[in-house]
């Protein structure tokens, strides 16, 4: 049986500093029956100039800017590929990514650890020692434990993307979790439990803005829950999600100085599920180091 093509989507906004170690990354895999299709979302840096040097290993598209669940929507829709591979234009790839995935293609849609690199603050390198992952049926597991799933170790077949819908373009930082909510309600997820890519940490990145990923967190919960699914879950278990969804919202407060904004999401937390200890313990660590 004749291997799969991979369609490589690299969607790139200002990332002049960083898309030309992605790129090589992809280059030096070991597997190599690959395109990679860059979409350009209307950067005004010298995104375009550093990806001449790869001249026609690369396909590029350009767009005005539009977010980046339209960008990845926009490579898909171009791509030729039987499997659709993500890769963010700041992130890296280690060379038997696609290898190890491929070998294990009897889902529909695979993921791998991963290493995390750059201003990663008090994470430690290896993603999966502060976050549990795991395959198989994780429908509620995704919105109870929150987005394990790393949009760049994604392989997904292009059928099934399709089918989904893609991205949902109302989303700008959850997009991801959002296709990977709406995959897992119908479908098993692979996962490789290596860390093949490296995802890079940025201090002005999108998941730093805690008020809009907390806004979206809730969006995503709300649309999840709304899912034949997510519909069908008892009561427990909707509340256990929604307590989870707090508490991550308080948190990460936390972590950007917002004590008042931080407490009121840890109260919201435990009406949800007054049984759940941590935000308990969490919200008396930030009383007392106030």
């Amino acid at each position: 049986m004749p291997m799969p093509h991979v369609s490589v989507i690299i969607p790139a906004y200002n990332a002049e500093h960083y898309i030309a170690e992605t790129i090589r990354s992809v280059l030096d895999q070991t597997y190599e029956d690959f395109e990679i299709i860059v979409v350009d979302d209307g950067s005004q840096d010298g995104t375009v100039a550093a990806l001449e040097p790869f001249g026609s290993s690369v396909r590029l598209h350009q767009q005005p800017n539009g977010g980046v669940a339209r960008a990845r929507n926009t490579g898909v829709a171009l791509a030729k590929g039987t499997w659709i591979a993500f890769l963010d234009a700041d992130d890296v790839w280690l060379p038997m990514k696609l290898e190890r995935q491929l070998a294990c293609i009897g889902a529909p849609m695979t993921f791998t650890d991963r290493l995390n690199i750059g201003a990663r603050g008090d994470l430690p390198e290896l993603q999966s020692l502060v976050t549990p992952m795991q395959g198989g049926d994780i429908f509620v597991a995704l919105m109870r434990e929150g987005n394990f799933i790393t949009n760049t170790s994604v392989m997904i077949r292009r059928d099934l993307f399709e089918q989904m819908g893609g991205f949902y373009t109302g989303l700008n930082g959850t997009e991801d979790w959002d296709l990977w909510i709406r995959v897992a309600e119908r479908h098993e997820i692979g996962f490789v439990a290596e860390p093949l890519v490296k995802y890079r940490f940025h201090e002005s990145g999108i998941s730093r803005n805690y008020e809009r990923m907390g806004r979206e967190r809730i969006e995503v919960i709300t649309r999840g829950l709304m899912l034949e699914r997510g519909r069908a879950l008892d009561w427990m278990t909707r509340r256990q999600i929604w307590a989870e969804t707090f508490r991550t919202n308080a948190y990460e407060a936390v972590r950007a100085g917002a004590r008042g904004r931080a407490l009121a999401g840890y109260a919201r937390a435990v009406s949800a599920w007054p049984l759940e200890m941590q935000p308990y313990k969490e919200a008396v660590k930030v009383c007392i180091n106030a």
